[in-house]
């Protein structure tokens, strides 16, 4: 065979290959399942092309916090340092975000429209056991929705749409493995209505493939990463009108790197509202994301320049907008509402047959 043979033989033969050593339990010819992978994840954010939500304009960056402060120059001179050594002795705010004290006001989202879930249950935003007092926003269905993270990264040009971590974070979860994300639905009889499904969540460990014109290849064969139970997550859910309805998963896990940085989310009622189409998926993933994670994320991405915002500035205000999971021995709380916009293509998911790695091996005749 001819170099060209061969690789035409080795992509059939790994296209073919997943259908081999699929799970051992398949579901039942009375019902079939769905796959999906994860192709973008960014903040739901309601955002209008003249940013009419950001009325005092968009934050002010590091750079222009640090301009504004008294003698900035004499200050740099004194403790060196970058434009984020903004603290009394040159304190990094990154690490010490309460010792820096930004010159320039945090510029508040106003805006009575947003995306996310009516996690606490309420109509109104009032505290309950779990949850603190705040202001619900109205989702475009008219549903009274929490998402209190919005009021913190609303602003926030990196995070908008063609910001710097917005467009860095897409691309990641496109070429990192650490945030391949895989959706399993099992148990489905009917993909417009089904009120009894089964949803599993892995970690996997594929690369995402494109046409020449862009679009993500659907279908293609997405391996479980077995080597990290931890972030399998199960729970039931229902299909209404073709959009996939998730019970919250009460405590959940997920690996991802974010701008080079790797880590964790933590994630309280997890709950997925996913739009299905023929060829994959949109729509939300939200819950209650733990601070002390969400933050350990944040302090360390050397994105405060090019995304335009100051971190003491963004540690103040998601404590002062948490919402969520008060702490038994102080009251605060320890996480708060979010909303993520999640597309995805569809996929097969792999499952190991518990007989060791199956391998393709292609040699050319010269080799």
């Amino acid at each position: 065979m001819t170099a060209i043979d061969w690789r035409v033989y080795l992509l059939y033969a790994m296209s073919i290959l997943p259908l081999t050593v699929a799970s051992a339990s398949p579901p039942s010819a009375a019902s079939k399942s769905i796959g999906l992978v994860l192709t973008d994840w960014r903040y739901a954010l309601y955002q209008t092309p003249g940013t009419e939500e950001c009325p005092a304009g968009l934050q002010p960056s590091e750079v222009a916090q640090f301009k504004a402060q008294s003698d900035p120059v004499g200050h740099m001179k004194k403790f060196g340092g970058t434009t984020q050594n903004r603290g009394p002795i040159g304190e990094n705010a990154n690490y010490s975000p309460m010792a820096v004290e930004d010159p320039l006001p945090f510029s508040e989202l106003h805006t009575k429209i947003g995306y996310g879930f009516n996690l606490d249950g309420t109509s109104d935003g009032h505290a309950t056991p779990q949850t603190f007092a705040h202001q619900k926003f109205t989702s475009p269905e008219g549903e009274q929705v929490d998402n209190q993270m919005a009021r913190v990264v609303g602003c926030v040009q990196g995070w908008r749409k063609n910001g710097f971590m917005a467009e860095f974070y897409s691309k990641e979860v496109e070429t990192s493995p650490i945030n391949r994300h895989l959706i399993e639905i099992t148990g489905v009889d009917d993909e417009r209505n089904d009120p009894d499904v089964e949803i599993t969540i892995y970690k996997g460990r594929d690369r995402l493939l494109r046409t020449a014109s862009g679009t993500f290849i659907p279908f293609m064969s997405h391996r479980i990463d077995e080597r990290f139970p931890q972030y399998i997550l199960r729970t039931h859910g229902k299909i209404v009108e073709g959009v996939l309805i998730s019970d919250p998963i009460p405590e959940a896990r997920l690996p991802m790197l974010q701008i080079q940085i790797p880590g964790e989310r933590h994630i309280r009622d997890l709950t997925l509202r996913l739009k299905l189409t023929a060829n994959g998926a949109e729509g939300l993933v939200g819950g209650y994301e733990d601070l002390a994670s969400w933050w350990n994320m944040h302090s360390k991405s050397p994105g405060s320049d090019v995304g335009k915002y100051s971190p003491a500035a963004l540690y103040r205000a998601v404590h002062r907008y948490a919402d969520g999971y008060p702490d038994p021995e102080t009251g605060q709380a320890t996480a708060i509402s979010v909303a993520y916009q999640v597309s995805a293509v569809r996929a097969l998911i792999v499952h190991s047959t518990g007989q060791g790695r199956a391998v393709v091996v292609a040699q050319s005749s010269a080799q």
